[in-house]
């Protein structure tokens, strides 16, 4: 008899309290069928789901449970589920309500007469000037409510700025436009991304320059989240004070943020606009719900105008075409292994991801030897073998501590002869802003020898012994300048969410000490804190793909466990090897991408997706 996880214990447990409390309002449900339901949504949940299928003609309580298309609800999640669809579904018959020739007047300055525009050998190109991204902009014009998606390069950053440009010209002012994303750094990348798009201005002119005046915001600041009466200051009684709202990376936002978002929403205010922007191949959010790819798909599916999906990648480097190509087969349906290899670089010898000259997409390993697991052994056990360095044979572990210490060396100690000067605000900007994200390892999982724990763990040992300085142990942490650090949870007193990124630095004291601080670069001011007040947060020179979404690097390590010797046993949990993943991570680089993986876990992320069952619908 196979025994119980500790996990699916304390579903149980969960599940059995929940029945429990809803027996008295579940009269004539057997406790055995009640629980059986209970555990079961509980379960769901965890991997995303909203709901489970549910044929049974039985009656149900409506206060606790709802039944739709043979699929059973808890019904609170059912009301944030129908009321985000009847939001939708209300934005939707909002007709246009700007009269088209004052579009078309805006659109000509647009696009001809005062265009954005990039110049490429001694030639202009209009940024928005013709094709899919001028549909977009115009359509983005036309209508209150719009869906703009893509993957990178495709230029949805490029038709907002125009789609700003736009309804500044159309009389919206300033104050009334509200930008945000669900992260700290993913706000900020759509503050630089405008930014660099609007220098790009043919003929500057104080209107256009007065964008980048335009805060972003994370979702959680946008609707003033206070965490101590653990409530929203913006909701269905207190509107958000702006009349238009423009959401980025939207495939990361939950049911339940999206809830809370459209109750916010100024729906009766005048000419009231909502956007929204993201890629439907990147991961699902966090939490339950799949929001923007089930809204592309029911867009798709009625046909509507509403939805436009850029295609075509307007990237010239070359080091980016063979990074694009990789994304592009990632999410092409019953791609093989020889295919996405084939159509790809040659899969690189080692050496070669440590030249700084390498540039694009490849695919690697390590010589693990014979030091595999045995059939049948756990991947669990095996790191915890490695880890403890046990009879097991020695060349799977060395390789891959060699691996990781030419990381530091050639990848990472580099970096800490670069380090900004505390004093200088220009130096800490620009190195909190794009420096500390030229590198990252990105891991598919959290523990084990291969997840960025034992990673991170690991590269501050070797980096610590290469280096000299103050050191502060607090707790098990210790810190060092130099050390990146990412925020875990979000702290609004403070002013950090989980996603913002900071970078640890010796600062002088008012009594002219040396004092190690955490800095953060948050809504165009540095911050810096004391280390032993900062929320949850974990060092970041290796990350999970989860937690990267949001952010770009220039250079990406993408690590894959070692194969298992059965990919059909429970030797790896296979839940996180989907082409999401994947292509998540290949996409968070904008000049090279080395993956590094064996064949089995690789082709099985090519063959399947997440599958969230929501059972969200606008037809």
């Amino acid at each position: 008899m196979k025994e119980e996880s500790l996990e699916t214990i304390l579903d149980r447990e969960y599940a059995s309290f929940l029945t429990k409390e809803f027996s008295a309002f579940a009269k004539g449900i057997p406790y055995e069928v009640l629980f059986a339901w209970n555990l079961s949504l509980v379960q769901a949940a965890k991997i995303g789901n909203l709901t489970v299928p549910f044929s049974e003609k039985v009656p149900i309580s409506d206060l606790l449970f709802k039944k739709r298309d043979n699929l059973l609800y808890f019904t609170k999640i059912y009301r944030q589920l129908t009321s985000v669809e009847e939001g939708f579904k209300n934005l939707l018959k909002t007709g246009p309500t700007t009269k088209p020739e004052k579009i078309q007047e805006v659109l000509e300055e647009l696009t001809v007469s005062n265009p954005l525009s990039i110049k490429r050998g001694g030639k202009e190109y209009i940024l928005c000037g013709e094709g899919e991204q001028k549909e977009a902009l115009e359509k983005a014009l036309k209508f209150p409510f719009f869906v703009l998606t893509g993957g990178p390069g495709t230029g949805k950053t490029t038709v907002v700025a125009n789609v700003i440009r736009g309804l500044l010209r159309l009389g919206y002012d300033l104050k009334q436009i509200g930008l945000a994303a669900p992260t700290g750094r993913a706000a900020q990348r759509l503050k630089e991304s405008l930014e660099n798009t609007i220098s790009n201005l043919r003929t500057k002119n104080r209107l256009d320059d007065s964008i980048s005046e335009i805060p972003t915001s994370t979702l959680h600041r946008l609707l003033e989240y206070n965490p101590r009466k653990r409530n929203y200051k913006y909701g269905i009684n207190f509107p958000l004070p702006y009349r238009v709202i423009i959401l980025d990376e939207v495939s990361m936002v939950d049911l339940h943020m999206m809830y809370r978002l459209m109750e916010a929403l100024s729906f009766g205010s005048e000419n009231f606009r909502f956007i929204l922007l993201g890629d439907p191949n990147q991961l699902p959010s966090v939490e339950a719900g799949a929001v923007l790819s089930d809204l592309v798909k029911s867009l798709k599916r009625i046909n509507s105008e509403n939805l436009i999906e850029l295609k075509i990648s307007h990237r010239q480097e070359e080091e980016f075409s063979s990074i694009s190509k990789a994304a592009e087969l990632c999410v092409r349906e019953n791609i093989s292994l020889s295919e996405f290899q084939e159509n790809l670089p040659k899969t690189s010898h080692l050496d070669t991801i440590f030249f700084n000259s390498a540039h694009g997409f490849y695919q690697t390993r390590l010589d693990y030897k014979k030091s595999l697991p045995k059939k049948g052994q756990p991947l669990e056990a095996r790191d915890q073998t490695l880890a403890g360095n046990q009879n097991f044979g020695t060349g799977y572990k060395k390789e891959w501590k060699e691996f990781l210490k030419r990381t530091a060396e050639e990848k990472i100690l580099p970096i800490f002869s670069k380090l900004p000067d505390p004093n200088s605000p220009q130096e800490l900007k620009e190195y909190l802003n794009k420096d500390l994200n030229r590198f990252k390892i990105l891991t598919i999982l959290r523990n084990g020898i291969f997840g960025s724990d034992y990673i991170n763990k690991e590269l501050a040992e070797m980096i610590l012994h290469h280096k000299k300085g103050k050191l502060v142990q607090i707790g098990t942490k210790t810190y060092f300048s130099g050390l990146p650090i990412l925020i875990t949870k979000n702290d609004r007193v403070r002013g950090v969410y989980n996603g913002d990124t900071g970078l640890v630095l010796e600062v002088q004291t008012p009594n002219g000490g040396i004092e190690l601080r955490a800095l953060f670069y948050i809504e165009g001011e540095i911050r810096d804190f004391a280390l032993d007040t900062l929320p949850p947060h974990e060092p970041a020179f290796a990350i999970t793909v989860h937690k990267s979404q949001g952010s770009e690097y220039d250079s990406v390590f993408i690590i894959y466990p070692p194969d298992p010797s059965d990919i059909d046993t429970d030797e790896v949990s296979l839940e996180l090897f989907k082409k999401e993943i994947l292509y998540t991570a290949i996409t968070r680089a904008k000049r090279s991408a080395f993956l590094i993986s064996e064949e089995k876990l690789l082709e099985y992320s090519l063959r399947n997706r997440f599958e969230r069952l929501t059972g969200f619908k606008l037809e």
